[in-house]
C-alpha cells in the first residue's frame, strides 16, 4: 500500500464530522492540554497540528490558551477536503489578536517559515508512508523553535497486535521497513471506529519510532501508554536537541 494519496483521500469517504457527536479522542485531549501543552511558561505559544480533521482538538484546546497566554498562534494543515470544508463551515471563532491559520494541504507539501514551541501529530502518522517519514521529521525539525517539543499519538503497538489475533479480519499485510542497518515490522491494518467509519492505518514497532527521532535531532521528553475510552495509544513528546548538526 504505496499510494501516498489514498491515506487522506479514504477521509472523504467517511464520516469524521460525527467525531462532534461522539467525542471520540476527547478523553485523550483533555489529557494532553493540560499536561502537555499548558506546561509551556510565559505569556505567548505557538502551535501547529498536523491533521487538524475537523478541528475538534483546536476547539478543544483554544478556550485554555486564551485563559493562559496573550500571544497565541494556532495553526494547522488538512489535506482531506471534505474535513477542511466542514472546518470552515464551522470555523473557530477567535479573538482579533489570535492568529488562527489553516492550509489545505498535505504536510509534505506545505511550505511554511514559521517556528512553534509545538507542533502535534494526533494518529496522524499511520498514515504517512515510511518513505516519507524522515523527511518529515527533519521538516518538524526545522518548524520546531529551539527548545519546541513534538507531541506525536499513535495506536499502542501491544494493543494493536491483541487486537489483530482476535479480528483477523482486520489485517492486511505486513512489512519489514529499515532504518540505521536495524528492521522493523510495520503491519498495515483497518481501524474500524465506531459511527465514523473504517479507515487503513500503518502500525509500527515503537523501537522505530524511538530511533528515528533520535537519529534526527531529538531527545525522548516524556512517554506515557494511555486508554483513550478503551482503545489503548502511546503518546510519546520528543524535545528538539538544539546541539543537533544537520
Amino acid at each position: 500500500m504505496k499510494n501516498k494519496k489514498f491515506f487522506y483521500q479514504q477521509y472523504e469517504k467517511i464520516n469524521w464530522e460525527n467525531q462532534e457527536k461522539t467525542k471520540i479522542n476527547s478523553f485523550l485531549y483533555n489529557f494532553i492540554i493540560p499536561n502537555i501543552i499548558l506546561k509551556k511558561k510565559g505569556s505567548d505559544i505557538k502551535i501547529f497540528d498536523i491533521g487538524f480533521g475537523i478541528g475538534f482538538f483546536m476547539k478543544m484546546l483554544y478556550p485554555h490558551l486564551i485563559k493562559h497566554y496573550k500571544e497565541i498562534t494556532l495553526e494547522g494543515c488538512e489535506p482531506s477536503n471534505k474535513n477542511y470544508k466542514y472546518f470552515k463551515s464551522k470555523p473557530l471563532k477567535v479573538k482579533k489578536d489570535v492568529i488562527l491559520k489553516i492550509y489545505n494541504q498535505t504536510f509534505q507539501k506545505l511550505k511554511i517559515n514559521e517556528k512553534f514551541d509545538f507542533i502535534t501529530s494526533i494518529y496522524v502518522f499511520p498514515h504517512f508512508s515510511s518513505d516519507d517519514l524522515e523527511k518529515i521529521v527533519n521538516k518538524i525539525y526545522s518548524m520546531l523553535k529551539q527548545d519546541g517539543k513534538f507531541v506525536l499519538v499513535v495506536s499502542n503497538e501491544k494493543y494493536i497486535k491483541e487486537k489483530l489475533k482476535t479480528k483477523k479480519d482486520l489485517f492486511i499485510e505486513k512489512n519489514t521497513i529499515r532504518l540505521n542497518n536495524k528492521s522493523y515490522e510495520e503491519i498495515l491494518h483497518y481501524s474500524d471506529i465506531p459511527k465514523i467509519g473504517k479507515l487503513i492505518d500503518y502500525n509500527r514497532e515503537e523501537r522505530f519510532y524511538l530511533d528515528l527521532f533520535k537519529k534526527n535531532g531529538f531527545k525522548l521528553n516524556q512517554k506515557r501508554d494511555f486508554d483513550d475510552s478503551g482503545f489503548n495509544c502511546t503518546i510519546f513528546v520528543f524535545k528538539k536537541s538544539p546541539k543537533f548538526i544537520k
